[in-house]
């Protein structure tokens, strides 16, 4: 799960070489739909995400 999908989004899992996850879903007879997009656009994992950090940073006694 990655909260931007950036460079390892695009060539790694969803590029064109043949070592890709799309590749190798593709090769297998996986029919692939790559939607390139982090969870940091969802406004709704995002306020779970800073409430964790909130949480976190309490437990740790760090002031935010």
């Amino acid at each position: 799960m990655m909260i931007v999908a950036g460079d390892h989004a695009n060539n790694d899992m969803a590029g064109d070489d043949e070592d890709s996850w799309k590749s190798t879903f593709k090769k297998v007879g996986v029919r692939v739909e790559c939607v390139i997009h982090g969870l940091g656009e969802n406004l709704s994992w995002g306020e779970i995400y800073v409430e964790h950090i909130k949480d976190a940073a309490k437990d740790n006694d760090i002031s935010l």
